[in-house]
């Protein structure tokens, strides 16, 4: 028998959320589908949503004291909280957001006994790559796809944890789970970077808002990227999305290149690439063993011998 497959775009929203994983606790957005999909590490239907929440994989709140890992941004050490939802209120406030995207709830996806078998056998995990994207006209449906960011930002005497998203045709959007904030062109961004709006760190603690989730207090910085490093991470994604190259990709070209044909020319050529690259990255310029120590081998201590 012939097999033939199809895809079908399936919108959706997000919500922040806590995954809690071998002890540590990781902030996620939690992104919910029309069909009544969820991601949270993995993509599952309601009722596998609910398990995830009664297990404690997902959850709402973190213990004080504890740090809270916010990907791409650094890790906080939470010294206290007023949280919005237990693990029940939580799980209404995802149906709220479902019901907003599909008000008649209709054609539900339900993932059967046989598939969750089958995935096992296959061990296959369910993971989907959310989107970003908005609206340019409803002619046609016409949008534009974007990348987004952690960061933290000063506003009406508070700070909010946010999602700096950038699209294609280079306007750009500041959005939490309560408002969006759109910008014409990422100049004004740039100038929200420059005079300190935008944060990844701080010398005292700061009362920080997650909306949809509570209001924290952080006591301390356990490591965080450099504001400026983000700056130059929103670039590369915009670069990206324009068709271009991100610094990562060109660092590992250059890389390559070194590798073919050993030379000082080539490796002063690959420090500068390899220094183009947000700090925060360059431990995705190998894999999750190596990282980048070749990288930093070749650079800094090239008299080493590679070990193959």
């Amino acid at each position: 028998m012939q097999k033939i497959r199809r895809k079908r775009t399936i919108e959706g929203t997000t919500m922040p959320g806590i995954i809690h994983n071998g002890g540590q606790y990781f902030m996620i957005d939690l992104n919910i589908y029309e069909d009544g999909m969820a991601d949270c590490w993995e993509l599952v239907d309601l009722d596998g949503l609910r398990g995830k929440l009664e297990s404690g994989w997902l959850t709402p709140t973190i213990p004080a004291g504890r740090p809270l890992s916010i990907h791409g941004l650094g890790s906080y050490v939470v010294e206290s909280a007023r949280w919005l939802h237990d693990t029940g209120t939580y799980y209404e406030a995802v149906l709220d957001r479902l019901k907003r995207l599909n008000p008649e709830m209709s054609n539900l996806y339900t993932v059967t006994e046989t598939q969750k078998k089958l995935a096992e056998s296959r061990r296959v995990q369910f993971i989907e790559e959310a989107v970003p994207f908005y609206v340019r006209s409803e002619t046609f449906y016409e949008t534009a796809e974007g990348r987004s960011i952690f960061l933290f930002m000063r506003r009406e005497g508070r700070s909010d944890l946010i999602r700096l998203t950038v699209y294609e045709d280079g306007t750009a959007e500041i959005c939490d789970a309560d408002r969006e904030q759109a910008y014409s062109s990422m100049a004004e961004v740039e100038a929200l970077f420059a005079d300190g709006t935008l944060f990844t760190e701080f010398d005292r603690p700061v009362d920080v808002t997650i909306a949809g989730l509570g209001e924290l207090r952080l006591s301390a910085v356990l490591n965080a990227a450099p504001v400026g490093e983000k700056r130059k991470e929103a670039a590369d994604l915009l670069g990206k999305l324009q068709g271009g190259k991100t610094t990562l990709e060109l660092c590992r070209d250059a890389y390559h290149r070194y590798l073919e044909e050993p030379s000082e020319r080539r490796r002063a050529f690959l420090k500068e690439r390899y220094e183009d690259v947000p700090e925060h990255q360059r431990l995705y310029l190998g894999d999750m063993d190596t990282r980048d120590e070749d990288y930093r081998r070749i650079l800094y201590t090239p008299e080493d011998t590679r070990e193959v």
